[in-house]
C-alpha cells in the first residue's frame, strides 16, 4: 500500500495510562501523574529529560495531562510508518515492562496499564494525529473544505469502535470533535488543526496536521486510514495542476452531526448544505473515484462493498471496528449478558491494552487476537525491531539518526527538534581557541534529504571531539 507520489508522513499517538500499587487484591491505584513519573523514570535517567528525541528519529514524550507520546520519524511509504508506529508501541511496552521488573526487584512493585486507543472512563479524549508534508502553495481553508466529507466518512475504513450502554459507535474520536478548522486541538477539537508548524522550510512546506482520527491496532485499518487520505491528496494536488478530475462538491450541511451519524450508522444518510442528502459510503466512493487503480483502491473498494452489502463481520481480523465489534458479541453471548451490561465497558477497554506480562504473554485483547493468528498483521517483527533503533532510510530521518547516536557516542550536549540540530560545546576551530567551545548548527529543512555536507562535518567534528 505505497502512495503514487513521494510524500513525508508521520504519526503522533497519545497513549492511555494507568497504575496500580500492588496491595492485595486489586492494588491501590496511582495518580495519572505519578503513573508517568515512574514510567519515564529511565527516560529522564538516560537523558535528563522527559521529552527526547531517539536514534530512531522518532520523539518520545510526556504529552499534556501527563499522558505518554510517541511520534514517529518522518517516513514516506505507508509500510514504513506502520513500521515505525508499531516501534512507537513497541518502546513504550517495554519501557512499562522494565519499570514493572525494576520495581518488583527493589520492593516497589508496580503494575500499569498501557492503552493505545482515545477516551477513558472519565470521559477524557487523547488523540491520534496524521502530519502530511503538503505543498506551501495549498490554500489551506480550500483543502480543508474539500477534506472535510472525505474525513467525516473515513471512520467507516478506520475506526477504532466503542462500546456504550446506548449502543456502538464505530469512532472513538466522533463524538469529542466540532469544528472543521480551527488552531485549537483540547477545548474545541476540529477535524484539521491549522497552526502553521511546517516542521520543513517554511517557503516551501506546510503541515496538514489531521487530529480527527482514532488510534489503530489494527494495521489493515490504520494503513486504509493513511493510505486513503495520500492518494486524495495526490488527487487534490493533480486537480489544481489541472491533470486530475475535478473535486467532490459535498458540502455537509453539520459536520459535527454528520460525524456521530456515520458513527452510530454506517450506512447513515447525511444532508449537504445544498438541501440533497447523501449516504456516508457513498461520499467515501466519490473520493475512491478521484485516486485511480491502485491496490490501496482495490482494498478501500472492497471494504466500501462488504458494508454495503451488509456483510462488514466478513472483515472481523481486518477492520478494527468490526473486530471489536465481534468480539464484545461473542463475549456476551457466551455469558449470557444483556448489551448495556457494564461488564463490556472492561472488555472494550482490555482490547486496546498493549502491556505485557514478564513472560511476554500479551494483556490485551487486541494482541492476544493477534498472538493467536486470528487477526491480519502485515508488519514484520524483525523491522519493527529494526525500526527501534534506526530511522527509515528514505527522509531526513537518518540524519537526525545519525547526529543523535554520534553525539552521544561523543558525549557533546546537543539539543533536536524536527528540522535543526545543535551542538553546544566543540571545541573551537582554529589557532589559539585555546579551550573555548562553540556552538555548531545543523538546519534540515528538506524531510526527503538524506545527504547534507553540513551533516558530514558535523558528524566529523564529533567524531574528532
Amino acid at each position: 500500500m505505497t502512495p503514487r507520489a513521494r510524500r513525508v508522513v508521520g504519526v503522533e499517538t497519545e497513549y492511555g495510562l494507568a497504575a496500580r500499587k500492588p496491595d492485595g487484591g486489586r492494588g491501590v491505584r496511582i495518580s495519572g501523574g505519578e503513573a508517568a513519573q515512574r514510567l519515564f523514570a529511565p527516560v529522564e535517567h538516560e537523558y535528563a529529560s522527559s521529552n527526547v528525541f531517539l536514534p530512531n528519529g522518532g520523539r518520545l514524550y510526556l504529552d499534556v495531562g501527563s499522558h505518554p507520546e510517541y511520534a514517529t520519524a518522518e517516513c514516506a511509504s505507508i509500510d514504513d510508518l506502520l513500521v515505525h508506529e508499531r516501534a512507537g508501541d513497541e518502546l513504550l511496552t517495554r519501557l512499562a515492562q522494565r519499570v514493572e521488573a525494576e520495581g518488583e526487584a527493589s520492593g516497589e512493585p508496580i503494575r500499569f496499564r498501557l492503552l493505545k486507543n482515545n477516551v477513558d472512563a472519565h470521559g477524557n479524549s487523547y488523540g491520534c494525529h496524521e502530519n502530511y508534508c503538503i505543498a506551501r502553495s495549498l490554500d489551506l481553508p480550500g483543502l480543508a473544505a474539500t477534506l472535510t466529507p472525505f474525513l467525516v466518512t473515513r471512520q467507516l475504513i478506520c475506526g477504532s469502535g466503542r462500546w456504550s450502554a446506548d449502543g456502538y459507535a464505530i469512532s472513538q474520536r466522533a463524538e469529542v470533535l466540532h469544528d472543521e478548522l480551527s488552531s485549537m486541538t483540547t477545548r474545541t477539537r476540529p477535524l484539521i488543526n491549522t497552526r502553521d508548524e511546517p516542521l520543513a522550510d517554511p517557503a516551501r512546506f506546510r503541515r496538514l496536521h489531521v487530529i480527527s482520527g482514532d488510534s489503530n491496532l489494527s494495521e489493515p485499518s490504520a494503513a486504509l486510514k493513511v493510505g486513503s487520505l495520500l492518494a486524495v491528496l495526490d488527487a487534490v494536488e493533480a486537480a489544481a495542476s489541472g491533470a486530475g478530475p475535478a473535486l467532490p462538491e459535498l458540502e455537509l450541511a453539520d459536520v459535527a452531526g454528520s460525524l456521530r451519524a456515520v458513527a452510530r450508522d454506517p450506512r447513515a444518510v447525511l444532508r449537504l448544505a445544498s438541501g440533497w442528502t447523501i449516504g456516508a459510503l457513498d461520499v467515501q466512493r466519490a473520493y475512491l473515484a478521484m485516486v485511480g487503480d491502485s491496490p490501496l483502491a482495490a482494498e478501500w473498494a472492497r471494504v466500501l462493498d462488504l458494508i454495503e452489502a451488509g456483510r462488514e463481520d466478513d472483515l472481523d481480523g481486518e477492520l478494527e471496528w468490526v473486530t471489536k465489534r465481534a468480539l464484545l458479541r461473542r463475549y456476551a453471548d457466551a455469558r449470557g449478558l444483556s448489551w448495556d451490561d457494564r461488564r463490556l465497558a472492561q472488555v472494550d477497554l482490555a482490547f486496546h491494552e498493549l502491556t505485557r506480562d514478564a513472560d511476554g504473554t500479551p494483556r490485551g485483547l487486541f494482541r492476544l487476537l493477534e498472538a493467536r493468528g486470528a487477526v491480519t498483521r502485515l508488519t514484520e517483527a524483525e523491522a519493527v525491531e529494526r525500526a527501534t533503533q534506526r530511522p527509515p532510510s528514505d527522509t531526513r530521518a537518518v540524519l537526525r539518526g545519525r547526529l543523535i547516536r554520534a553525539a552521544r557516542e561523543a558525549g557533546v550536549r546537543y539539543s533536536v527538534d524536527w528540522s535543526q540540530f545543535t551542538v553546544h560545546d566543540l571545541p573551537a576551530d582554529g589557532p589559539g581557541s585555546g579551550a573555548d567551545r562553540e556552538e555548531r548548527v545543523v538546519k534540515l529543512p528538506d524531510p526527503l534529504a538524506v545527504a547534507d555536507q553540513a551533516v558530514d562535518d558535523l558528524l566529523a567534528a564529533m567524531a574528532a571531539h
